[in-house]
């Protein structure tokens, strides 16, 4: 082919070929960061979804757990408490435990207590019946009531689960207060037990930066109470 011929064939060619040679461009890869950055993205969505989850509690039921030294757990549940009235026929009167008296009812803890009881004649003192105690075991507060007579004056609001300590049932929970003029929290930690016959309440207070010490403390009271078994009033003096 000479030149002439080979001028001519190439001026045959459909000028679309040639504007789209001369149009191509090598279509660009996305940067590697911009890949990333989408999925960081998705993991931060991610985040702040688990976060709200949690902080609404469908993770987690919000429950304190003290291990005490036999292995045995207490479960404290988040819960909240309302004033309520006690309603008891007859009259009460009460009187101091001796150091004699609360040693024998309560071995191995420091316990200042009153005993309750219901009379029919405060003057005479008749019809004397015991109904419970009401004192501080350490620095707890305990209500025991020792027939079906219950002298809790408080009323707890919300989820309770039980543990069993040395074979006892435990129900136990806990609640914040309301952070006072100077935005500090107390935080009162409690449970329930029976002890023969007798019904137990618990509670131990504290600031609460300090829940970790106040939990620890009323587990170790509780199982101080369980391991020393029902409560012997065959010989209490009324």
């Amino acid at each position: 082919m000479n030149a002439k011929k080979f001028s001519d064939a190439m001026s045959e060619l459909d000028t679309k070929y040639v504007d789209e040679a001369l149009n191509y461009k090598k279509k660009a890869k996305k940067p590697i960061w911009v890949k990333w950055g989408a999925i960081a993205a998705c993991f931060a969505v991610i985040a702040v979804l688990g976060v709200g989850v949690f902080q609404n509690g469908l993770f987690g039921n919000k429950t304190d757990i003290a291990t005490l030294d036999n292995g045995n757990e207490i479960i404290f549940v988040k819960s909240e408490t309302a004033g309520s009235s006690i309603d008891i026929d007859g009259t009460i009167t009460t009187r101091q435990l001796t150091e004699t008296e609360a040693a024998s009812l309560f071995p191995n803890l420091t316990v200042t207590a009153h005993a309750v009881f219901r009379v029919d004649d405060t003057v005479s003192d008749s019809n004397k019946e015991l109904i419970g105690f009401e004192g501080k075991i350490e620095n707890a507060t305990v209500v025991i009531s020792t027939t079906d007579i219950a002298l809790l004056d408080t009323k707890i609001v919300g989820s309770e689960e039980s543990s069993e300590v040395n074979g006892t049932s435990v129900t136990a929970g806990y609640f914040v207060t309301d952070r006072n003029s100077v935005g500090e929290q107390n935080v009162i930690y409690y449970a329930t037990f029976k002890l023969g016959d007798s019904t137990v309440y618990v509670e131990n207070a504290g600031a609460k930066t300090e829940s970790e010490s106040v939990k620890n403390d009323l587990a170790t009271i509780i199982q101080e109470l369980i391991n020393n078994g029902a409560l012997d009033l065959s010989s209490f003096n009324g």
